[in-house]
């Protein structure tokens, strides 16, 4: 006697087509994530939502990220791209990926964009912003997101000791051994420090960055803003691409992938869904 099968048949949503190429705008808290990347180990966004595009019939290809964030950390914007192989209107493929999604990750936006479009290497300028809480009390709300530190810091200091980053610098010393695998030059196009109220605000833009970079340009400078580090050791660091100190890496919740910018042109068309004008993150101004 033949048994019939368990398994959860896949649902059909019409042929697949070639050329269905997606562009998937998304925020995520990353709380308890391992960060994009699928690991063996650990609950990732790039898994959570490969999971969710093939309950609504996805068969086939991961989604592409636009950046390996690091476990913790979080994105108000970020753009994946999917070839999708069912077709299926746009405005339930978003309400269906969001159904199948845990409420810390949000997909806003779903657009049609050519063969040719890449999350990751179609990206002009990727912003990080990195959130230090200097306040007696953290509000509640507001403790995933930030890091705290209660002793002083000489904020000019630390200014002045930001713009060294921007340019074109071997980052050697500011990444993991994972990081220095690779090429380690990268071009920082912004670096801002800035006050706003009890927080403490680092925000880093260019077109790539190494692992932990971002993070470690901020343990830097936090170095700088206790005096156990001096303008000098920064420039010295970069220069020479190496330290003769340990770089610390300032913890991952304090950071969050800003914004990505693309051309204009990749925006997609047709396209369901769009951000909210308000509350993509809970530190906005």
């Amino acid at each position: 006697m033949r048994l019939a099968s368990r398994r959860t048949p896949v649902p059909s949503f019409g042929p697949a087509r070639r050329g269905n190429r997606l562009r998937l705008d998304l925020a995520f808290s990353g709380t308890g994530l391992r960060g994009w990347q699928v690991q063996a180990r650990g609950t990732t966004v790039q898994g959570l939502l490969e999971r969710a595009l093939q309950a609504v019939g996805h068969l086939h290809g991961r989604p592409v990220g636009c950046s390996r964030t690091d476990a913790g950390v979080h994105a108000r914007l970020f753009t994946a791209h999917v070839d999708f192989s069912r077709e299926r209107p746009l405005p339930a493929l978003l309400e269906g990926l969001n159904a199948n999604l845990p409420p810390e990750v949000r997909v806003y936006r779903v657009s049609r964009v050519p063969a040719t479009f890449h999350a990751r290497y179609a990206c002009l300028e990727k912003a990080y912003r990195y959130h230090l809480h200097r306040g007696p009390v953290v509000p509640p709300f507001l403790a995933p997101f930030v890091w705290c530190w209660r002793g002083p810091l000489d904020t000019e200091a630390m200014g002045e000791a930001a713009a060294l980053f921007v340019g074109e610098h071997d980052f050697a010393a500011l990444t993991t051994a994972e990081g220095r695998a690779r090429k380690t030059v990268r071009t920082v196009t912004r670096c801002d420090l800035s006050l706003r109220g009890d927080l403490l605000v680092l925000e880093v833009a260019g077109p790539s960055f190494l692992h932990r970079m971002v993070r470690c340009m901020a343990g830097l400078l936090v170095a700088v803003g206790t005096g156990r580090l001096a303008r000098e050791d920064v420039a010295q660091v970069l220069r020479e691409g190496r330290a003769s100190f340990q770089v610390p890496a300032l913890p991952a919740q304090g950071l969050a992938l800003w914004e990505v910018r693309y051309d204009p042109s990749l925006a997609g068309d047709p396209a369901a869904g769009a951000f909210p004008a308000l509350g993509l993150f809970p530190l906005e101004e």
